[in-house]
């Protein structure tokens, strides 16, 4: 008889991917190695995301004229969108225990600029997601791991 093995990845509270990975294993308690991995996998999409603009939902919004003339102004040059420093696109990191990984950034603007919430001045410009490529990349992982144990 199998046991079964929840995978669940939750974005903003909205659970994102959820799977049942039925198979037989041993007890595990430590999942450090895989959850690293999935992490990892997460990370590498958020970067693609800055280096592509969003491609990866859609596309983002493009910069408002005022804000492309503000940024020439400082110095920071027209583009790309959202990394006028740099800053944002390197405050991502994944925590990682035994039992669970956080993806996260340790920007403020970060969970303005993700948030579903309703908007006036700034759009929606979404870095941290989950694309189908990733989950079955995670799913995979999981699978590969409790399959040795």
């Amino acid at each position: 008889m199998p046991n079964y093995f929840h995978l669940r990845f939750t974005v903003e509270g909205i659970p994102e991917l959820h799977r049942v990975l039925g198979m037989t294993y041993r007890k595990v308690e430590n999942f450090k190695v895989p959850l690293s991995k999935a992490a990892s996998f997460i990370l590498s999409d958020v970067q693609n995301n800055f280096d592509t603009e969003g491609a990866l939902t859609g596309g983002w919004q493009p910069l408002s004229a005022g804000t492309v003339a503000g940024r020439i102004r400082a110095g920071f040059g027209a583009g790309p969108i959202l990394q006028r420093t740099g800053a944002l696109r390197k405050s991502f990191y994944s925590l990682v225990n035994e039992k669970q990984a956080l993806v996260t950034s340790r920007s403020p603007y970060f969970a303005y600029h993700q948030s579903r919430m309703p908007r006036t001045k700034i759009p929606r410009r979404v870095m941290l997601i989950l694309t189908e490529n990733t989950k079955q990349n995670i799913v995979e992982v999981f699978h590969k791991f409790l399959a040795f144990k």
